[in-house]
């Protein structure tokens, strides 16, 4: 008899340490895996921000859902500006503009005379080539534009939502009347925590949504608003 009691006592205890250790453990680990989380999240919002506002300056508008955003990313043109050599603080004092300095590169381009670009510090001789002032429009792929840096990014990607099995950002347009009464064209996106934190502690999970809920936040991330003008801020930020 003696030796059962023994036996549950240890137990007891062993199962006590496993519990303490759980309380301290399991919103350690919780919290730690949802910063990873996010870092990724957050990283496709503001890719998709990125997208939404290249796309407003190409037509007005933003993209009503993703497949158009991709759409466009992948076949739509963008122009962008090609640019070689700045102005100097002493040529713009001297009344250089941008304008001006390119209608000489070109006058000289066509005629083959560059005294004047060169007296005008618009072009020289460079370890052997020419090198000119150029201010020109050039049409690009959106998708290079958007993201020039990344020529590997994948399009069809866009509007993933990490860590959640295929999921996509729930986004929508909307305008917003200004104190002026202008309408200002606006969008967001948005991702809930049971999305991309589904899988872990649920308990964790659950306190989490409902503090955001409580403080009268969004229990999630999301870039821009339908409500608000804030200039694509993300929630995060």
């Amino acid at each position: 008899m003696k030796t059962l009691v023994k036996i549950l006592l240890a137990l007891a205890v062993i199962g006590l340490g496993w519990a303490v250790y759980n309380s301290i453990q399991v919103p350690v680990d919780f919290d730690k895996t949802k910063t990873a989380r996010e870092r990724a999240v957050i990283k496709e919002l503001v890719d998709i921000r990125a997208a939404q506002i290249a796309y407003k300056q190409a037509h007005n508008v933003h993209a009503a859902n993703f497949e158009e955003l991709r759409s466009w990313l992948e076949t739509g043109k963008v122009t962008t500006i090609f640019r070689v050599m700045e102005l100097t603080e002493q040529q713009l004092e001297d009344g250089m503009t941008e304008a001006k300095a390119n209608a000489i590169v070109r006058k000289a381009m066509a005629t083959g005379n560059w005294a004047e670009a060169e007296a005008a510090g618009l072009s020289s001789i460079v370890d052997g080539k020419r090198v000119s002032f150029v201010r020109d429009t050039v049409p690009e792929l959106a998708k290079t534009a958007v993201f020039r840096d990344r020529p590997d990014f994948d399009v069809q990607k866009l509007g993933i939502v990490p860590f959640s099995n295929g999921a996509v950002f729930a986004m929508d347009t909307a305008s917003v009347k200004t104190s002026s009464g202008f309408d200002i064209k606006v969008f967001e996106a948005s991702t809930t925590y049971d999305v991309y934190l589904g899988d872990l502690n649920n308990t964790e999970l659950r306190n989490l949504t409902d503090k955001q809920v409580q403080i009268g936040k969004f229990p999630g991330l999301k870039v821009g608003s339908l409500t608000e003008i804030n200039n694509y801020a993300g929630n995060w930020e």
